[in-house]
């Protein structure tokens, strides 16, 4: 009866001092959080120039399809399309070729292509 009560006993005590452990590593991490958040000189924002408040512009990747006209081709539709984001018309080509899965120049009147776009 004695040893089955000291088990008890032991149980407790070993679950208290486990409670107490995860209670301790809670507040050492706040802590650790708050100061590294207090600490910090230059907190960083997603849309500002680091070390800067002037913001930068959120450009996003959009697609969308177009009809290859009689008289098309991929040179002239990568020129209608191609911006700053884009190397050369070369390389827009080569994604365009890509995005639609072209072995080749070649495109036809009536195909629809799907090209890239920045806003």
């Amino acid at each position: 009866m004695r040893s089955r009560h000291l088990y008890a006993v032991l149980r407790i005590r070993k679950r208290q001092v486990f409670i107490q452990r995860l209670i301790l590593i809670a507040v050492v991490s706040v802590l650790a959080l708050g100061l590294s958040v207090f600490l910090s000189d230059d907190p960083v924002d997603a849309h500002t120039e680091r070390g800067s408040d002037i913001p930068v512009p959120v450009r996003c990747k959009y697609y969308t399809s177009v009809e290859v006209s009689y008289g098309d081709s991929l040179w002239s539709i990568a020129e209608e399309y191609l911006d700053a984001d884009h190397q050369s018309v070369y390389d827009y080509i080569d994604e365009i070729k890509a995005i639609n899965g072209l072995d080749s120049d070649q495109i036809q009147a009536g195909e629809y292509l799907m090209v890239s776009y920045y806003e």
